[in-house]
């Protein structure tokens, strides 16, 4: 991977995403450069003439380790640099994210960066949905302080919810020895980490501006994960684990009710 900067830009790519090449010209249009890499557990013709058609270096995973976690802990693993976001194949970042996530990221303990979003449906931006306006509640700590290292309201927003979305995070790598997402979970894996990073040194920052535009749309990953009872499973399971078998089954209803917008 030639070196550009402290940055790199992770792709997971699944399959053959008909959305890739989007996302990858947006991040080839950021304000402030970056390395860009693709890896894959699901190596294809298509992905590495995508790969050639925008001089994208792409790495296939050909170990053991295979899910979404397999493919989260080899895309951070394979980065030389102290920053890595992990970009979605569907998803697309406006021209100043990383120029606007790395003026926050280089401060002293900063563990992960983190923006707004806004949902992109069929070519255009969606009204705000009422999911869009829970998490937004959620984090309200950070609306009032959006750079927090304090442990208890770092993780507030996380105990009712997973407000955080995962394809705006930018990690600090030097600041997370040893960080991994957990194969314990295969969709409520990104909810699992902020929990226990929350409870380590350092701080998570917000940018309140909507810097990423997610895809929703009847292929995409969390469309799939709704029509499935694991992810409802899984965060029951992580509610439970935090509030208690009965408590956590009450928060999980209304969670689970918010969900309802993202299904297409």
């Amino acid at each position: 991977m030639s070196s550009m900067g402290n940055h790199t830009f992770i792709i997971p790519a699944y399959k053959d995403s008909p959305f890739i090449e989007e996302c990858i010209v947006s991040l080839k249009n950021q304000t402030r450069k970056s390395n860009i890499l693709i890896v894959t557990s699901t190596p294809s013709p298509y992905l590495q003439q995508v790969a050639e058609r925008y001089a994208v270096e792409i790495i296939a995973n050909n170990s053991a380790d295979k899910g979404i976690a397999g493919d989260w802990n080899f895309g951070l693993a394979q980065a030389e640099t102290r920053f890595v976001t992990l970009a979605h194949q569907d998803d697309i970042y406006e021209c100043d994210y990383l120029e606007r996530v790395m003026q926050k990221a280089t401060k002293k303990n900063t563990q992960i960066v983190f923006t707004d979003y806004a949902e992109w449906l069929d070519g255009r931006l969606r009204p705000r949905s009422r999911n869009l306006k829970v998490k937004k509640f959620l984090l309200f700590p950070f609306i009032i302080k959006s750079r927090i290292s304090g442990v208890f309201f770092k993780r507030l927003p996380f105990l009712f919810g997973n407000p955080l979305c995962c394809p705006s995070v930018t990690y600090n790598m030097e600041a997370l020895p040893g960080f991994a997402f957990s194969p314990d979970y295969s969709y409520s894996l990104d909810w699992h980490a902020w929990l226990e990073l929350s409870k380590k040194k350092g701080a998570f920052v917000f940018i309140n501006k909507k810097l990423t535009k997610h895809r929703i749309h009847q292929g995409s990953e969390t469309s799939a994960q709704l029509a499935t009872d694991l992810r409802k499973n899984e965060e029951l399971k992580i509610l439970q684990h935090l509030w208690g078998a009965c408590f956590g089954r009450f928060i999980s209803r209304i969670y689970l009710g918010g969900h309802k917008d993202n299904i297409i």
